[in-house]
């Protein structure tokens, strides 16, 4: 089966390619500017696939560029749905939303008939993605995936898990931080891209499906595994602006339909996962 990738040289395309290889299927990739409705026909209309994965997107939800959230995100994704619905119509095409659509005030794990409350312009694009990409469901199989937070070797640290595991390979004295208190799903980028491997090529599918591990653990967790792992104490001082007030004690995802869906799926432990940063990093 030949899968058309969007989004390739990306931090989650690059274990894709992996992980669908791994699989036996064979990875094509599908490049344009998806804000160029001409370029991505043309595109999709040269690549030869039976279903589409879309990873590509604007990710970071604290960039200051809100409108390319709207552009990106949303019209791009409908720009490509447009042009996989001519060229091959009821093809797959798997979507990247984001668990961020949930908003701040879901608590304890999170199952996919949770209500939308998306309070951020990327998870604002997102929704507004899964809501327009409907439009498409009569001439194309949508499958809106709902990744958590996950991470890995390659992340910049500009993200929480990575700059925590950059201060201890440098030995920093301190590390500023918000609530260390609050628990979250944290998935490994390995595992997230086996899971879109495994829904690419299933033979059904949930229209709507959470990316998560099912599983939570606090920010205090990740630094005692980094602790234990390295014999460095780092002091943690927090900083207000880091503080997100009425931040929720629990939040996580429910992976009951992904499991369900894909029953061989296994996600990584975060310990896994951090023991394979920190060795990437103190190698490079």
């Amino acid at each position: 089966m030949r899968i058309a990738l969007t989004g390739a040289t990306g931090f989650t395309g690059r274990f894709f390619a992996t992980a669908l290889e791994k699989a036996g299927a064979t990875l094509v990739t599908l490049k344009a500017d998806l804000r160029d409705p001409a370029e991505v026909a043309r595109a999709v209309e040269a690549t030869e696939f039976d279903r589409v994965v879309h990873l590509a997107g604007h990710a970071f939800v604290d960039a200051a560029d809100w409108q390319a959230f709207y552009t990106i995100n949303q019209l791009g994704t409908l720009n490509l749905l447009e042009a996989v619905a001519r060229k091959a119509p009821g093809a797959r095409c798997i979507i990247a939303s984001s668990a961020q659509i949930y908003g701040p005030h879901a608590e304890g794990l999170i199952a996919e008939d949770a209500p939308a409350n998306p309070t951020n312009h990327y998870a604002l694009s997102k929704w507004a993605m899964e809501r327009g990409a409907q439009l498409w469901q009569d001439k194309l199989e949508i499958v809106a995936t709902r990744p958590f937070n996950y991470t890995g070797a390659g992340q910049g640290t500009q993200y929480l898990i990575p700059k925590i595991v950059d201060h201890f390979r440098r030995r920093a004295d301190v590390i500023e931080l918000g609530n260390t208190w609050v628990r979250r799903d944290f998935g490994d980028v390995r595992s997230v891209a086996e899971a879109y491997a495994g829904l690419a090529l299933a033979d059904t599918v949930p229209s709507s499906v959470n990316i998560a591990t099912g599983t939570v653990s606090s920010i205090g967790d990740i630094l005692d595994i980094l602790t234990a792992l390295t014999g460095h104490d780092i002091k943690v001082k927090v900083n207000p602006t880091f503080v997100r007030k009425g931040d929720v004690e629990v939040l996580g995802g429910n992976a009951d339909l992904l499991r369900g869906t894909l029953p061989n799926w296994q996600p990584k432990k975060i310990s896994e996962t951090l023991h394979w940063m920190y060795a990437a990093g103190s190698a490079a």
